[in-house]
């Protein structure tokens, strides 16, 4: 996972031992990796979450994978090309040491530009050329806008649907901001398309930026657990990358 970093939860352990097996952090952060953001750790709860924080109400895709944090963002989600393509490089060194197969980016540049020069999309081409499978947000801009690393025609991108909340996909929308374009390289984009309309994940901590944002997305569970309910193709990456481990 590249993202804002993974806050210890049970919901990532496998009884009282994480399944977190790193964490590094690249970029202006210091201490201990954590996630003071929120959203790293919402993204990891999708993935690897074991519903034990919820009593199983709420479980991620693949519960019993391992995950490896690689921390690129700050407390406000904000990072440099810079620090992501730093976080990879230490993925392709460590890929065989801790078992690397899939990499989540639940990210996405600002600046518009080809996949043939953004240093984002060739760092990314060089994990899937070994080996590792890559799944990308396609972003939250709409139509017509769709920047690295969605942009690159070798990784999956995923954008979001919006299910209506039923397991029929007969009334399935994809919502206004699930980002998709042929891109000026002539690539069609994304390449698919998974839920990631208010699922709901863990919660970082009560201080979290996010829960600080938007404290009406605060859900709790039965059992009287607090989790969050996040859209975005961030989600829907998410659930790709579980689906795939």
């Amino acid at each position: 996972m590249v993202d804002s970093g993974i806050a210890p939860n049970s919901d990532l352990n496998s009884g009282t031992s994480s399944r977190i097996l790193a964490a590094v952090q690249f970029g202006a952060v210091s201490g201990t990796p954590d996630d003071q953001f929120g959203h790293g750790t919402h993204v990891a709860g999708i993935i690897a979450g074991n519903g034990t924080k919820s009593a199983g109400q709420y479980i991620g895709v693949a519960p019993s994978a391992k995950l490896v944090d690689v921390k690129v963002t700050n407390d406000f989600g904000n990072g440099s090309t810079a620090d992501v393509v730093a976080g990879l490089q230490w993925i392709y060194n460590n890929r065989i040491l801790y078992n690397i197969r899939i990499v989540n980016l639940s990210l996405n540049s600002t600046i518009p530009e080809s996949y043939h020069e953004s240093a984002l999309d060739a760092a990314l081409e060089v994990l899937w050329f070994n080996g590792v499978t890559v799944v990308v947000s396609a972003g939250n801009d709409g139509g017509s806008k769709l920047n690295a690393p969605a942009n690159d025609p070798f990784v999956i991108s995923v954008g979001a649907i919006d299910d209506r909340g039923t397991d029929s996909t007969a009334d399935d929308l994809l919502p206004v901001f699930s980002a998709y374009a042929v891109t000026a390289d002539g690539v069609v984009k994304p390449d698919i398309v998974a839920p990631g309309n208010k699922i709901v994940s863990l919660l970082a901590s009560d201080d979290s930026t996010l829960k600080k944002l938007f404290p009406t997305k605060i859900v709790t569970a039965a059992i009287g657990a607090k989790m969050m309910a996040m859209t975005g193709t961030s989600m829907a990456s998410a659930v790709v990358a579980g689906s795939i481990a």
